[in-house]
């Protein structure tokens, strides 16, 4: 499985699929986001786990969406 560029989170969308909870993390840089499904029980670990493995997503889709949480900026 390949990883992608470290990154940290600035906001997540989360969404109820069929199979669990589906995430589209924006990233604090870049020009993609990142979406994929919550593997864990800790929100905080499913982000940082999509934000490293998951499949790339449309930046400007992602800026659509209503954020569920916002990340400070550090």
């Amino acid at each position: 499985m390949s990883t992608n560029k470290d990154n940290k989170p600035k906001q997540v969308t989360w969404f109820n699929g069929c199979g669990g909870r589906i995430g589209i993390v924006i990233g604090a840089e870049g020009d993609h986001a990142y979406i994929g499904a919550a593997l864990r029980h800790d929100e905080d670990s499913d982000v940082a786990h999509i934000m490293q493995y998951g499949a790339k997503f449309p930046l400007e889709a992602a800026q659509l969406l209503p954020p569920s949480k916002s990340y400070a900026e550090e």
